[in-house]
């Protein structure tokens, strides 16, 4: 029983390249107890490579898979920007990019238009992540979880994933609208971590046709949201908690090297959108100071992003030979020997 069991395991490492868009924003179109219109954003790169390890467990139809990826050390992302805007009557915001009761759907990480900066601060970045995914699937038809049956079908599936990940925000260049016009460098501008909780549901096909396998999934998603943004020099604290949909689509291809070896590369597009509410903590300014009290401020926070992974993966055979019984050596030793001819 043992044997049979263990023998469909299968695990492997895996390396993975990132890319797109992350964007936290808030504004008002409309003026404040101020009466001032307007907000900032801040837009960080998901460049990064990730190393990690995949292993699954397959039984009859059922496949729970899981992995846990981590870039290891702080990489260069590319470029970040943070910006503060004022807003006209003809600026727009569309917040909600998913509505659910409307049917809608509008596909920008961005959420305010038609805004002026006044502050514009451009400089690296640099990021660290660690996620932690598992997923369970049920096949139906002549699919089969096992990658080296042949057969195609559909399959349902469910998932979940937690992802850390921390900016920082250096070299920084940046200019402000005042009198007179300030550019210059001013070093660290800010650090930024956050904490991503996603539930996935959705389904797929898949097909295996001799030493090769095709896998395809769409999983709509909901999540939450947790984030820091410590902006170094004003020594503010600004915490988010925001809600928020979005939808994964996976294109995997794979080939069968032999009866126990596979390598697999697999594209991941991903969307989230989020809103909720932030507070501030700290400060040097009196102004900064007296937004503490205020209950919240709305934001958005939003993600599209994409990846690239290569893998490799090893079917785990745990066939040993069998050990005897001590009857059996018994009946063994009993057994008369026929005379050598």
């Amino acid at each position: 029983m043992f044997s049979s069991l263990s023998a469909e395991v299968i695990w492997g490492p895996t390396i993975e390249r990132n890319g797109g868009e992350y964007i936290f924003e808030t504004g008002n179109r409309f003026p404040n107890l101020s009466g001032i219109r307007g907000g900032s954003r801040i837009s960080f790169p998901r460049t990064a490579t990730e190393f990690g390890i995949y292993g699954a467990y397959i039984k009859s139809k059922w496949e729970v898979r899981a992995a846990l990826k981590a870039t290891g050390r702080y990489q260069h992302a590319g470029q970040a920007r943070d910006e503060d805007f004022v807003m006209s009557t003809q600026s727009q915001e569309r917040g909600t990019n998913i509505a659910t009761r409307e049917w809608a759907y509008y596909d920008s990480a961005s959420v305010y238009s038609g805004t002026r900066n006044f502050a514009d601060g451009i400089g690296k970045a640099s990021v660290i992540e660690n996620k932690i995914e598992a997923f369970g699937r049920y096949y139906f038809q002549e699919a089969s979880p096992d990658y080296w049956a042949q057969g195609s079908g559909l399959f349902l599936t469910t998932g979940f994933r937690y992802s850390y990940f921390k900016y920082i925000f250096y070299d920084v260049n940046q200019f402000v609208d005042s009198r007179p016009v300030f550019y210059g460098p001013i070093g660290l501008g800010l650090t930024y971590s956050n904490d991503l909780y996603e539930l996935f549901y959705g389904a797929g096909y898949r097909s295996s046709i001799e030493n090769f396998y095709f896998d395809f999934s769409f999983t709509p998603s909901m999540g939450r949201i947790r984030t820091r943004d410590f902006h170094v020099q004003r020594s503010i604290n600004f915490l988010s908690d925001n809600f928020g949909f979005g939808w994964q689509s996976t294109a995997e291809v794979g080939y069968k090297i032999s009866s126990t070896w596979l390598s697999y590369f697999k594209l991941t597009h991903r969307r989230f959108f989020s809103e909720g509410r932030f507070q501030a903590r700290g400060g040097l300014s009196q102004e900064d100071i007296a937004s503490n009290f205020v209950s919240g401020f709305k934001s958005h926070i939003n993600i599209k992003d994409f990846s690239v992974e290569l893998g490799f993966l090893n079917k785990v055979s745990w066939d040993l030979p069998e050990t005897p019984t001590p009857k059996e050596e018994e009946k063994k030793e009993e057994a008369p020997t026929e005379p050598n001819q």
